[in-house]
């Protein structure tokens, strides 16, 4: 690779030749210059320039639901007041149904259940709900004292329309007959509006303890 032409010998002849030099290798050129990254800042369009996309500022709804409904009324309901109770053996004790929530209620039947062991229903009156405008209220009940079941139905006269709030349908009286822990429970009830349609209205649940 380093070669060269050498003249050697007696030879007189005088004569002009060239000779071939190697050539230094061009100086490597530096790589061309990029172009710096984000020479030129973005131009961002003002805050309150218009998009340029009528689509991107003002996007179509995702979809179109109706508007929000109010939820539904809460149904009636039965209540016992006093909740819980406690009452001594042999001794009677007052327990109210209440009904609350009800609209234009004409008529009350429910189904009491409890332990004929360990209570003896005594007496069912008027609790003032069904008569709060002075009409009067007709009460009937009827007692299963082996399967400690008992029916009542409170009822307006025919004529005088419904009421509606909170009261006591009726005031139960028991008397204690053994020691021990039992609920009282409305296994079937409403109330009806006076066309006798009936009214959706959740039971309720007591605790009575005796000793």
């Amino acid at each position: 690779m380093n070669q060269r032409a050498i003249d050697i010998g007696t030879s007189t002849t005088i004569s002009l030749r060239h000779v071939n030099r190697p050539q230094a290798a061009p100086a490597a050129q530096p790589p061309a210059a990029q172009a710096p990254v984000n020479q030129a800042p973005i131009s961002q369009a003002p805050a309150n320039q218009p998009s340029a996309n009528p689509a991107a500022a003002n996007p179509a709804p995702a979809s179109q639901s109706a508007a929000p409904t109010p939820s539904a009324a809460r149904p009636a309901s039965f209540l016992f007041d006093p909740p819980t109770i406690q009452a001594a053996k042999g001794n009677t004790f007052v327990v109210n149904l209440l009904l609350s929530g009800a609209q234009n209620v004409h008529a009350v039947p429910v189904r009491l259940d409890y332990d004929p062991k360990m209570l003896q229903l005594v007496n069912v009156v008027n609790g003032g709900f069904l008569s709060q405008d002075g009409q009067m209220v007709t009460l009937a009940h009827r007692e299963d004292e082996m399967k400690g079941e008992s029916t009542i139905t409170a009822s307006r006269p025919n004529g005088s329309g419904g009421v509606s709030g909170q009261g006591a349908v009726v005031t139960i009286t028991f008397q204690a007959k053994a020691d021990g822990q039992t609920p009282l429970t409305i296994t079937q009830g409403g109330a009806l509006d006076p066309g006798s349609q009936q009214i959706t209205v959740n039971g309720a649940q007591a605790s009575v303890t005796v000793q």
